[in-house]
């Protein structure tokens, strides 16, 4: 019984070593993209602060605001058709 459970944990020691190679392999296979990646992050800072740059010097003062007063509507004095009709009819009687 103890020659399977030595076996077993060969084995398991083995996958664990076939496990941390193939990791290895892909983070060493991926180097170039990831410098790549990280240069190319870098250059669009860069470009973001130059942008920034351009636009806050070319930030032109607004002109000052004037206070204005607001218009009122005129008001019309306008009387009902129903009592002027009304009025007329009482001074006729």
């Amino acid at each position: 019984m103890s020659m399977v459970s030595l076996l077993t944990s060969l084995v398991m020691a083995g996958a664990g070593c076939v496990a941390f190679a193939a990791i290895a392999v892909t983070v060493r296979a991926q180097l170039p993209a990831v410098r790549k990646l990280l240069a190319e992050s870098r250059a669009l800072e860069a470009d973001r602060q130059f942008l920034v740059q351009i636009t806050a010097a070319s930030v032109v003062p607004a002109a000052p605001r004037m206070d204005v007063r607001r218009h009122r509507s005129p008001v019309r004095l306008v009387r009902p058709a129903q009592a002027s009709a009304a009025q007329r009819q009482r001074a006729a009687a």
